[in-house]
């Protein structure tokens, strides 16, 4: 059997031509929502619009791509310009996994990736809020350690989870009596006053880009940064998730004018994604977001999701939940000398500039 091969994917073209190979290593992997192309490409290209260049290794075994490590770098004044690598950031990032195929031996995987990483210019690896079942958290932190590196992890954050439960019929059970009461208020209200449609994978996703784009615009995430590249990467993930099969995106609308959505994402594994929403000032008034929400999990339910995971740590979304999945974050560094002295460098201006945005008067009315 050939022995693997490392390449490293340095630009979005060489991306975008591995299209093909890395949905047939996603399929053969198992692999979730965020980790397929049509989710991860458009990510990338809206990380490489905000200055972070791509490093993504590539595993080849003859040829066929046989594993695929997203990986981005930036500089980082605070260190003095070292790089710092991670995955392709914009807004609040998914974790994204390592990828690769089943029958490839765990060993020689580990090796092969820590070869082409420590062949690679960085200061430290950094992965955010990790869940347990995430293998590029496990896989890269083993490999290292055994090496000598400076391996950390420390506790991230903490999202809302839906589990344990069949249907919504049983979810809605297990709430208290206030949260179930408000919830079915709510989606009352948005039943008597809107028009509430689900575009599953087969239907036509550019009805869904044109709903996003008329509640983004009207939205108050309608700022220069969504404009310039937010809006470029949800339309093009809508695009690219109805392709992958993973597309779940909810709308309502008043007297023909959408007012709000929810855009969700489907594992075929069964685990259910929340992802992105907007409304509208009348969307708002009418608890559309909320609405729609509730209405989006208990679907799913009922349609055989194992679990619905809400991604996010906001309080308001806690009484839809009946658990919590915590992540870990993953920190790898250089053990030299002058990688300790950069890292505490950057650590302590990052404590001064907390300290500093803080530490502002407040400005007299």
């Amino acid at each position: 059997m050939p022995t693997l091969r490392a390449e490293v994917a340095c630009s979005l073209p060489e991306l975008q031509a591995l299209d093909g190979q890395l949905t047939a290593l996603s399929s053969a992997a198992g692999a979730g929502a965020f980790d397929r192309p049509g989710f991860f490409l458009p990510w990338a290209r809206a990380a490489i619009a905000e200055g972070q260049r791509p490093v993504c290794l590539c595993l080849w075994r003859g040829g066929d791509l046989a594993g695929f490590l997203p990986l981005f770098r930036r500089r980082d004044w605070k260190a003095a310009l070292a790089w710092r690598a991670g995955p392709p950031v914009y807004g609040s990032s998914p974790a994204f996994d390592l990828l690769f195929d089943p029958q490839l031996d765990q060993h020689e995987l580990s090796s092969a990736l820590v070869q082409a990483l420590e062949q690679m210019r960085w200061l430290d690896l950094t992965f955010e809020n990790l869940p347990e079942s995430n293998r590029l958290g496990r896989c890269l932190a083993q490999a290292f350690e055994r090496g000598g590196y400076c391996v950390g992890n420390r506790v991230g954050l903490g999202y809302y989870l839906v589990e344990g439960v069949a249907s919504g019929a049983e979810l809605e059970a297990q709430l208290s009596s206030k949260n179930r009461r408000n919830l079915r208020s709510a989606e009352r209200k948005l039943a008597a006053s809107c028009e509430v449609c689900l575009s599953p994978p087969d239907d036509d996703p550019e009805a869904a880009v044109n709903v996003l784009r008329a509640v983004v615009s009207a939205s108050w995430k309608n700022c220069p940064r969504m404009r310039h590249v937010g809006l470029q990467l949800y339309e093009d993930q809508i695009r690219g998730c109805a392709r992958d099969g993973t597309l779940r995106f909810w709308s309502a609308s008043l007297r023909g004018q959408p007012v709000a959505f929810v855009f969700n994402l489907a594992d075929r594994g069964g685990t259910h994604h929340g992802y992105f929403t907007a409304l509208t000032p009348n969307g708002g008034e009418l608890g559309a977001g909320t609405a729609l929400m509730f209405k989006s999990i208990k679907h799913s339910l009922d349609e055989g999701a194992v679990s619905f995971n809400l991604w996010s740590a906001r309080h308001n979304l806690k009484r839809m939940a009946n658990s919590r999945m915590q992540t870990c974050s993953l920190r790898i560094s250089r053990a030299s000398l002058g990688a300790r002295l950069r890292l505490e460098t950057a650590s302590q201006l990052q404590l001064l500039r907390q300290s500093l945005r803080s530490g502002k008067p407040r400005p007299r009315t």
